[in-house]
């Protein structure tokens, strides 16, 4: 299986008085009533307007019960939620794409390598715009080749066990004369493949048309001349030469690249112009202090191909290149292919290519190289960052396999020569998966920023998050950070920009689809490092919390022109998560103290009240209120040895008492960031598995794929 890597991402925030409750044992965060002030606002730009607070509801609130608490002098609570039901949890089958072969710019395919040990083909005829999913027979795939829009193969493994590493007891290489709706097994043999390497090169087949190719398995090459009816195994004529990697650019013609002898020192190249039948070398290559192999040999046509080798104890490799069929090789330059690992290389003619590189377990990036001067020099194209396997259809068209946000492969286009990319499966331009932040202003409709690829796109959905569609890509900025909307037409992002001032307010007045500047450019005199929160309310109001001198609210009743801070606190940020609940109200959830333990905090105009303190040092992971009294908690257990590591808190009496629904670790929820809530029944969460719907208050969540 692939190693595949991500990065964890973790906030920081928070400490101040004391009130009471009851609440959570993890890491999000809630509302807090206030108490006696104890911070002065600070004005950094007066503005004298303010927004009306919400109408009580006839009842004493869950605020006025806690501002009492305080003003007695009552500690702050240690939370121990009641026990509710094990949340339930609904997703698909993981699954990677480890090859894609495209016959030309319209007709296209994929392996789909599906976590139950299944296979599935993917198919397009309009470039990529729309997929067909078929059943293909194994377990596992070793490599695919097609030769026009209906022959193809594929070489697979099967009877395969996961008892320590992967092992399979079967090779195969199927054959489809329709387009991969049926196949037929060619060949088979016992597998003897070394799975030790976890992103193995996958360019096993070389087919040039319908009837000649060849395949690399289990350490020999294969030629048939039939259409895979019958095979024969090369014989070299050179002593204790193990084949790596081979090309056959036209019917006849193929290169190979091996070690010569035992020591792993030495390369060769040969080269057959008869089918297989003789071969001449062509090139030596030793090694110096360390075990030397090749990653891949390839030509874009019969003369003009590039070789890659990898020296593992330096972890680089040497690129070389050939313009005449072999009879010259050229050095061109050193590679690093350890770390990221070079997973293959794959060029259109003799000076543009592409290099793919995966991190393997991180914490280092991967993503694509690109050369325009026959490998001399490579220069990273894009923004992914662990690609599995590429292909170059021209100098501007290209196609690639990558890691993608929720543990699923996604396939990504680009018809600029790599410089930018769009996603085609599973979903297809100009829809995507938001990745940022997400706002709702009803439980059908919402907007979301930045997607996998570039995370200064805007996206909008009209189905409760099922799909999203780009609507616009906003290209001026380094990152889009935080998005409140208002209604359907009004709204305003965070953006964050190379020079000063960093941050910068947006606005949409068209629902999204062109922004510009917010007047006055209010953020400008803030002094800020991160923002953890904004939210306007209406065309005036907004509420941002913020980290610079200190932890701070900031409040504009100018559209953003100016804003007043209020300084809740100069101590250093901690793991926290913020939820803005109205102009004047909030809620932080934060560790608090130096033994990790979560503190649940309220802040209402400069007054500050620490409702509830956790007994665990979970790690907060989000915090939402969408009233008074309907508040959410997500918190991280990292020490879980229950079987549980997430636990979203509930409350519905503002936060009096709390109610702990935990997720079982067998959901596998990884790297959880926020929850967002339209209503007391609506939300949504997004994690490294993707994000996630509920319609029953948290009860239940379901995968949106």
């Amino acid at each position: 299986m692939r190693i595949k890597s991500w990065n964890l991402h973790a906030a920081a925030v928070l400490v101040v008085l004391v009130a009471v409750l009851s609440g959570c044992t993890l890491a999000s965060a809630g509302h807090a009533a206030p108490a006696a002030k104890t911070q002065a606002s600070v004005a950094v730009a007066v503005s004298e307007k303010t927004a009306p607070i919400p109408p009580k509801t006839g009842q004493e609130s869950a605020r006025e019960i806690q501002a009492a608490a305080v003003a007695a002098g009552k500690p702050a609570a240690v939370l121990d939620p009641k026990k509710g039901s094990e949340v339930k949890w609904t997703t698909s089958v993981h699954y990677d794409l480890p090859v894609i072969d495209f016959v030309d710019t319209q007709t296209g395919f994929a392996m789909k390598e599906m976590g139950d040990a299944t296979l599935r083909l993917l198919t397009t005829a309009d470039g990529g715009a729309h997929w067909q999913e078929r059943k293909v027979p194994g377990e596992y795939v070793r490599s695919l080749d097609f030769v026009n829009a209906q022959t193809g193969y594929v070489l697979i493994e099967d009877q395969c066990s996961e008892s320590g590493n992967l092992q399979c007891k079967q090779m195969r290489l199927l054959k489809t004369r329709d387009g991969g709706r049926t196949w037929n097994t060619s060949w088979q043999a016992v597998s003897k493949e070394d799975r030790s390497r976890a992103n193995p090169v996958m360019h096993r087949l070389s087919f040039v048309d319908e009837n000649n190719g060849a395949m690399l398995v289990n350490g020999s090459l294969y030629i048939t001349a039939d259409g895979g009816v019958h095979f024969k195994a090369a014989s070299f004529g050179v002593r204790d030469f193990k084949a790596l990697s081979a090309s056959f650019p036209k019917a006849g013609i193929g290169y190979v690249i091996g070690t010569v002898g035992k020591n792993e020192g030495k390369l060769a190249v040969l080269k057959t112009a008869n089918g297989g039948r003789t071969w001449s070398k062509q090139l030596d290559i030793t090694g110096k202090d360390s075990p030397l192999s090749a990653f891949q040999i390839q030509f874009a046509n019969e003369n003009a191909g590039w070789l890659l080798t990898n020296d593992t104890g330096m972890m680089n490799g040497d690129v070389y290149r050939t313009l005449d069929g072999g009879k010259h090789w050229s050095y061109m330059s050193t590679q690093r292919t350890g770390r990221p690992y070079v997973d293959g290389i794959h060029l259109i003619d003799g000076n543009t290519g592409m290099v793919s590189l995966h991190p393997g377990a991180g914490p280092i990036e991967g993503g694509i190289w690109l050369t325009r001067d026959g490998g001399r020099t490579f220069t990273g194209v894009g923004t992914v960052t662990a690609v599995n396997q590429l292909q170059m259809l021209s100098a501007k068209e290209a196609w690639a396999a990558v890691d993608g946000m929720n543990g699923n492969d996604v396939l990504i286009h680009s018809r600029d020569g790599g410089i930018s990319w769009q996603e085609s499966y599973p979903l297809s331009d100009p829809y995507g998966r938001p990745t940022e932040d997400i706002t709702f202003i009803d439980p059908q409709n919402g907007y979301g920023i930045g997607t996998h690829i570039n995370g200064n796109q805007v996206l909008k959905t009209t189905d409760g998050g099922a799909s999203w569609k780009i609507i616009a890509s906003l290209k001026s900025w380094i990152r889009l950070e935080k998005v409140s909307f208002v209604n359907e037409k009004l709204g305003y992002i965070v953006a964050l920009q190379e020079k000063a001032p960093q941050h910068v307010l947006l606005v949409t007045n068209d629902g999204g689809m062109t922004w510009g500047k917010a007047s006055g450019d209010g953020l400008s005199k803030l002094d800020l490092f991160d923002i953890y929160d904004i939210r306007f309310f209406d065309r005036e109001h907004g509420v941002l919390f913020g980290l610079g001198d200190g932890k701070s609210v900031y409040r504009t009743s100018d559209g953003g022109k100016t804003w007043t801070q209020t300084l809740l606190s100069r101590e250093p940020g901690k793991d926290m998560k913020v939820a803005l609940t109205s102009y004047t109200d909030g809620w932080l959830l934060q560790q608090g103290d130096t033994k990790g333990r979560l503190e649940l905090i309220r802040f209402q105009d400069g007054i500050t009240a620490t409702v509830s303190r956790l007994k665990r040092d979970w790690l907060p992971a989000g915090i939402y209120f969408t009233d008074e009294r309907h508040g959410y908690l997500l918190c991280n257990d990292i020490h879980a040895n229950d079987g549980y590591g997430y636990h979203l808190l509930t409350t519905a009496d503002g936060g009096m008492t709390w109610t702990d629904h935990p997720f079982s670790a067998k959901t596998e929820l990884d790297d959880a960031n926020r929850i967002y809530f339209a209503d007391p029944l609506h939300g949504w969460l997004q994690s490294y598995e993707g994000m996630a719907e509920t319609k029953d208050g948290g009860l239940s969540w379901t995968v949106l794929e």
